[in-house]
């Protein structure tokens, strides 16, 4: 009886993280949009805003597919360390590209800065 009111709770905890997670997606998604629409009218002023919106639209993609991941594990009558691995390794590979791809423009604008200021020095 114990056993079942764990997995039961258990179940519940990955459910609402998964419908928490699925939300954030479907937010990131939708700002993803607004930022690209922004960029598209303001096309020759800034090319950034298309970019951040087709990051957003990307990161939300994955974000709601990972919550799938959990989804499919909380419907599960009996909970296995595999199926958990699989949504975790999921979350791992979401914010690894996070962590590269913002990395990556810090480096960018990092480096644009000093070439700002070399040049500026000069």
């Amino acid at each position: 009886m114990e056993q079942q009111t764990s997995e039961s709770n258990i179940n519940r905890i990955l459910n609402k993280l998964s419908n928490r997670m699925s939300l954030f997606g479907k937010i990131l998604v939708i700002l993803g949009v607004i930022y690209l629409i922004g960029g598209l009218i303001t096309i020759q002023d800034n090319y950034g805003n298309i970019f951040e919106g087709l990051l957003q639209i990307f990161l939300g993609y994955i974000t709601i597919r990972v919550s799938i991941l959990f989804k499919t594990a909380s419907e599960k009558d009996i909970l296995t360390i595999d199926d958990l691995t699989i949504a975790f390794e999921g979350i791992i590979r979401v914010y690894t590209f996070q962590i590269y791809f913002y990395g990556f423009i810090f480096f960018l604008a990092l480096f644009t800065l000093i070439s700002l200021a070399w040049t500026n020095l000069s």
